[in-house]
């Protein structure tokens, strides 16, 4: 028997990180138990047993086992526990082996296995991107790729989304958030979940149901190998990140820790992700986050920590030094939506969000994320359309602040098409023409539906998948998205690293920002007013030429109807160009092409239309 063969050399190992660590041919492994009772590791090969170690006290320390096995070629084995009766997989592996493929239930309970890795040569990392200059593209790992339309040999995979990369890189981004990508439970046990003051919260998963977004617990250290096309999860994520560093994209990855998850856990596996993974940065929900205790760690110190829920401005203040926190929630979507609907008394709200961008954190904003509407379904639904759901369409949010434009759902109306696609564009406008940190859903520069589904978290099929069929109808928007990344990446003014001010500090002449209305230099913040015009002055801001940057009129009428806008003063030999009309289909001049207004003192805006303009000697330096 395998059990009967020759002893593997052993000794007492180190305690202090989970799971296993390996360096030639000796390896550390370490896991955690509720009690001090001893258990056994067991090691298979081929599906058999072949070598059994037990650990007594001997290797314990508190409540963690560690032993220190010296054998060649123990990468090739697969290994479990066994405490009394209870044959368990590591929860620290780095890979499980033996799960089905995504989506498929066991009849029973897997019997899964962890494996012992093989070292792979450790990478460098990358040269950080300020969250001034960040552009975000949140991409589900599975889902993007999955559709027969997305041009990709490996679908669902991450070597299907490293096919995707010279898309990113033409798209103009600069950061990849991936949804959960670590070994979750696809079907959560049915024991509930209780907030981090002991009370039983609301479990939204009815049993049985697939976990496809995969914001619930699992074995945090080891990649999805479902989403893998090789039997190497490890090699095949890791040859993705180092793809994505070397087209100059950084990568951030979401993690969901639930209340009763140790808050050291957190921590040593953030750690890992960051110094085996080269992970740029992590953005974290639930309730098991101690934000503090992360942002503290001398290992972390120059990775971003993005919070969903959490007060990270009072952390980033206790902590001070540089800009690496950020807080991620749905304020800015919920202003900017209803404001782009016409609502009345959102000005104010919508000038709060557009300046918003403080000295110590960051702040990402976003219109569209994985719950909710996407972009094109916010134009085209009033209500949620969840019945594929199961349950009963009582899921997901019942306020959307979504407008359908006239129609219900899917429409040949062509004035309907039209509205929805100049609202989108208003939406994008709102999105990359605010201070703070853009975040573009995946698929929504493409027009992608979820068919009014606003709650997709058990849809692993074409609702939940991106249809990059649809991009092709919805080319000019791809390129919308392409221009605007380029626009903004243009003019610093539109990207400083911290808020502007209503006030002239530098003796220009002119105010860092200022707000206008049908009379220059007059905000119209009333309820019933939907219109506003913002002025940036370039010259507190510098291209990377060095040049300060020209003045830039925004002018936002959100109204049905039409108004007339007083153009504010600029210099004298300076004048005012058109660079964006959002009611046009070709909605931005190409850069230098920007058609001159013949109007020197008003403009005329359509409704439900935001309009750009220039304020720049161009024309000057060509009439000298």
């Amino acid at each position: 028997m395998g059990t009967e063969r020759k002893p593997w050399k052993i000794s007492p190992g180190d305690p202090s990180r989970p799971g296993v660590i390996g360096r030639g041919n000796r390896y550390n492994f370490a896991v955690d138990t509720g009690s001090g009772e001893p258990l056994e590791l067991l090691f298979y090969k081929n599906g058999s047993e072949e070598q059994r170690i037990l650990l007594d006290e001997t290797y314990r320390t508190g409540s963690r086992y560690a032993v220190l096995v010296e054998k060649p070629g123990l990468y090739q084995y697969e290994y479990r526990y066994r405490q009394g009766e209870t044959t368990f997989t590591d929860p620290a592996a780095r890979l499980v082996k033996g799960e089905p493929h995504f989506g498929e239930k066991a009849e029973e309970k897997a019997e899964t296995a962890a494996k012992v890795l093989r070292g792979y040569p450790v990478t460098p990392l990358a040269e950080p991107v300020s969250y001034e200059n960040m552009v975000i593209y949140k991409v589900h790992p599975r889902g993007y790729t999955m559709q027969k339309t997305s041009g990709v040999r490996a679908k669902g995979t991450f070597q299907g989304l490293a096919e995707k990369i010279p898309y990113w890189k033409e798209l103009g981004i600069t950061s990849l958030e991936l949804m959960p990508s670590y070994d979750f439970e696809e079907y959560p046990p049915k024991t509930k979940e209780k907030d981090r003051y002991g009370y039983e919260k609301t479990i939204r998963y009815q049993d049985e149901k697939l976990n496809y977004w995969g914001y619930t617990k699992g074995n945090y250290f080891a990649p999805k190998a479902a989403y893998c096309k090789s039997n190497q999860p490890e090699k095949e994520l890791k040859s993705f990140f180092s793809a994505l560093h070397e087209a100059g994209i950084e990568y951030l990855m979401d993690f969901y820790f639930p209340v009763e998850t140790d808050p050291q856990t957190v921590l040593e596996v953030l750690r890992f992700w960051r110094m085996e993974y080269r992970v740029d940065g992590f953005v974290l929900m639930g309730d098991g986050v101690w934000m503090e205790l992360l942002a503290r760690d001398a290992v972390l110190a120059d990775v971003k920590l993005i919070g969903c829920g959490y007060d990270m401005s009072t952390i980033a203040r206790k902590l001070g030094g540089k800009k690496r926190l950020a807080a991620c929630h749905s304020g800015f979507q919920s202003v900017m939506r209803r404001f782009l609907r016409g609502d009345e008394d959102q000005v104010n709200g919508f000038l709060y969000y557009t300046r918003e961008n403080p000295q110590d954190h960051g702040e990402i904003h976003y219109l569209a994320n994985h719950d909710g509407f996407t972009l094109v379904d916010m134009t085209s639904y009033d209500t949620r359309h969840n019945m594929e759901n199961g349950e009963e369409n009582r899921d997901g949010s019942a306020y959307n602040y979504s407008w359908n434009c006239g129609v219900e759902g899917p429409t040949r109306k062509t004035s309907i098409l039209e509205l929805r696609r100049r609202q989108m564009r208003n939406a994008l406008l709102l999105l990359f023409l605010s201070q703070g940190t853009p975040l573009l859903y995946g698929g929504d520069e493409l027009g992608n539906s979820q068919m009014g589904n606003n709650n997709a978290y058990c849809q692993d099929n074409e609702i939940g998948w991106v249809d990059w069929k649809k991009g092709r109808s919805y080319s000019q928007l791809s390129g919308f998205v392409k221009d605007l990344i380029r626009f903004r990446k243009d003019h610093p003014i539109l990207h400083m690293p911290q808020e502007l001010r209503p006030t002239d500090y530098k003796s220009l002449g002119w105010p860092e920002i200022s707000y206008h209305s049908e009379r220059a230099w007059f905000a119209d913040t009333e309820s019933s007013s939907r219109q506003i015009g913002i002025l940036y002055c370039g010259g507190y801001a510098k291209e990377m030429t060095g040049k300060a940057d020209v003045f830039i009129y925004v002018i936002y009428n959100m109204h049905w109807n039409e108004h007339k806008f007083a153009l504010p003063d600029i210099p004298e030999r300076m004048h005012w160009y058109l660079a964006i009309d959002s009611s046009k289909k070709d909605s931005v001049y190409p850069k230098g092409e920007e058609p001159l207004l013949e109007e020197k003192k008003s403009i005329y805006v359509k409704p439900r239309t935001i309009l750009v303009l220039l304020g720049d000697t161009r024309a000057s330096r060509s009439e000298g």
